[in-house]
């Protein structure tokens, strides 16, 4: 799908149309990529070429326009989260983006990043307010993976184990990859920021807005490493102590046992029958097995005890 915005946000009567700022190309035809690279006389990179994660793949310039390509986080049709690369090529002060994926902050009249790209005037006035939509929207996310992320940690220290922890590791779980994939994300436009700030005054970018977007985007990174260790702890409490019911249950066995084994031996020892065992047909030979049986499991739980197993 291609989707022309012009100055102001809005739809462009045409490719061709003077006014044009915006040329977004979502999961692109090969015809719109042709009519894009007529008008603009670019080269659109190839998916395999966009999916490319070399620094020389990703950032770099050619016959005096800007090709930058980040790994954003968006959505197909309506599943889950994924992240796929997003290239941005800015060529004649228009802003030409290639992307497969739905992120956000190119929800042009929904969020945040709306008003900015409504008041672009340059293409690269459009790719800083998506790089900063982006960056938000990736705030977010972390923002409620920490809320999340504390919730599951009053479920795992604060709950019964016995019942719950498999839902807990896996709500965590679920966590963690988000967190995993943002601070993905967060990597690569940290990559894109440091490129573009190299080369910012020979294409028109606001040298002093990409210097704040790196310092937003660093603190996010380090953000989303904190949370990342406070998942990994609270996975490991999880299985910890769904290791240590599994103990209890163990020792529930143990004492399980010892209380039915000796008795168990002790019948079928007087259930032999032997000719030269004649002290078992005896009056008194069932209450001795009998006192057996007791004194047997009863010896094995204070020994027990006394080495402390449970």
């Amino acid at each position: 799908m291609l989707r022309i915005l012009s100055k102001g946000g809005a739809e462009a009567p045409s490719p061709d149309d003077p006014s044009a700022l915006w040329y977004d190309l979502e999961s692109p035809t090969a015809e719109e990529e042709d009519r894009v690279e007529a008008i603009l006389g670019i080269n659109v990179p190839t998916p395999a070429e966009r999916a490319a994660v070399e620094e020389s793949a990703r950032f770099y310039e050619e016959d005096g326009e800007l090709y930058v390509t980040a790994t954003l986080l968006g959505r197909r049709d309506e599943g889950p989260f994924v992240s796929g690369p997003v290239t941005f090529i800015l060529v004649h002060e228009k802003l030409v983006t290639v992307r497969q994926i739905r992120p956000r902050a190119f929800d042009v009249g929904q969020g945040r990043a709306s008003a900015r790209i409504g008041s672009a005037k340059t293409g690269a006035d459009v790719l800083l307010a998506l790089i900063e939509g982006a960056a938000e929207r990736l705030a977010d996310m972390l923002s409620e993976a920490q809320h999340n992320s504390h919730d599951a940690a009053m479920g795992v220290f604060e709950r019964d184990p016995a019942p719950d922890l498999r839902e807990s590791l896996r709500v965590l779980g679920r966590i963690g990859m988000l967190i995993a994939l943002s601070a993905d994300s967060l990597s690569s436009l940290q990559r894109l920021l440091a490129f573009t700030h190299s080369v910012c005054k020979k294409h028109g970018v606001d040298e002093g807005k990409v210097a704040a977007l790196e310092r937003d985007v660093d603190e996010l990174e380090r953000l989303a490493e904190t949370l990342l260790n406070r998942v990994s702890y609270l996975q490991d409490a999880a299985l910890g102590l769904i290791g240590s019911t599994q103990s209890d249950t163990l020792k529930a066995l143990s004492l399980a046992t010892i209380a039915f084994v000796p008795p168990t031996l002790i019948a079928s020892i007087f259930g032999m029958n032997f000719v030269g065992m004649t002290w078992f047909h005896e009056p008194w030979g069932a209450w001795v097995g009998f006192l057996l049986m007791i004194i047997a499991p009863l010896a094995l739980f204070l020994a027990a005890r006394w080495r402390g197993w449970f």
